[in-house]
């Protein structure tokens, strides 16, 4: 990547003068890049498929000198030899993930013979792809953090589970630009009984918890009316629908603020909130505290412990 020097934070590892092998693709470069305003992604040639997540806020990114406005959320991919180029919202700088990698069938070990590998369908899909972005609908979010996280500390075993995340994101890539499999389970009334349905509902929420705007999302995708889910879940859970819906927001919002990998504007963003004032009010109207008030107390004192 060629750029301005206009960032606030830059995690990169690049092995493009030796990729680095996995089982089934080289890796070329992985990375995280938190962006000031004004921030350039000079146009170059893309040596490598590569998959970009954008975290949070907003820019633009183009191929072959077709521009595309983007925003958290979103997904971009591009392809060897395309012409790639970006830059950042003046006003909402993005910070974005992207992974670098070549395709590569196996090697058998005993016979020395190519194995299929199989990614081959993913690797045709690619070259014969229509529109470079998508929103990511199935949280490939968590496997680049996962990958990166991996990255930064290095240690037993960390070759197989960066293998295991990185599979995932050329999966989820995948799924999100080109396959018609959906992640929602679609029972009818006569298939599953109430422990399913409700096993089902909380599977979903678990899935889309950065995605979901509204529980009737979830009946839609389960294939029920809201107040028979709603009805059906307090039964068999003894809670409602939404307060387990505003427990695991609660649960993923400490997640994302324990990590102290973002700010409280970004997690804000992150969990959907309007602005970071009805996110505070809303986190201390559940927890007792503002977000600011638990770091101190919760995140700080841990840090200064492990010191």
């Amino acid at each position: 990547m060629v750029s301005t020097d206009k960032k606030r934070f830059h995690f990169d590892n690049l092995y493009f003068l030796d990729p680095k092998p996995y089982e089934f693709f080289f890796l070329f470069q992985i990375g995280d890049l938190s962006c000031d305003s004004g921030y350039v992604l000079m146009e170059h040639t893309q040596v490598c498929y590569e998959i970009t997540y954008v975290m949070s806020g907003k820019g633009w990114f183009s191929t072959n000198g077709k521009r595309y406005e983007v925003e958290a959320g979103d997904l971009y991919i591009n392809n060897p030899g395309e012409n790639h180029a970006g830059g950042a919202d003046e006003r909402d700088p993005f910070r974005y993930f992207y992974f670098g990698f070549s395709f590569h069938p196996p090697r058998n070990s005993d016979h020395h013979e190519s194995m299929e590998s199989p990614f081959i369908h993913i690797q045709k899909m690619m070259e014969i792809k229509g529109l470079p972005l998508k929103k990511d609908r199935l949280g490939i979010e968590h496997p680049f953090l996962s990958a990166l996280k991996e990255f930064r500390n290095v240690s037993q075993y960390s070759q197989l589970m960066t293998q295991t995340y990185l599979n995932q994101l050329i999966v989820l890539m995948y799924r999100n630009f080109f396959s018609d499999w959906d992640s929602s389970y679609h029972y009818t009334k006569e298939k599953g009984d109430s422990k399913e349905i409700v096993y089902n509902a909380i599977s979903y929420i678990d899935n889309h918890i950065l995605q979901l705007k509204d529980l009737t999302e979830v009946s839609r995708a389960l294939g029920y009316s809201y107040s028979y889910l709603s009805h059906l879940f307090t039964e068999e859970t003894g809670i409602s629908l939404r307060n387990f819906y505003a427990q695991k927001r609660l649960e993923k919002t400490i997640e994302l603020i324990r990590t102290r990998k973002h700010s409280i504007t970004e997690i804000a963003l992150t969990m959907q909130y309007q602005s970071i004032h009805s996110f505070s009010r809303a986190f201390r109207k559940a927890v007792g505290l503002s977000p600011t008030e638990y770091i101190q107390l919760h995140c700080d004192k841990k840090d200064k412990k492990e010191q």
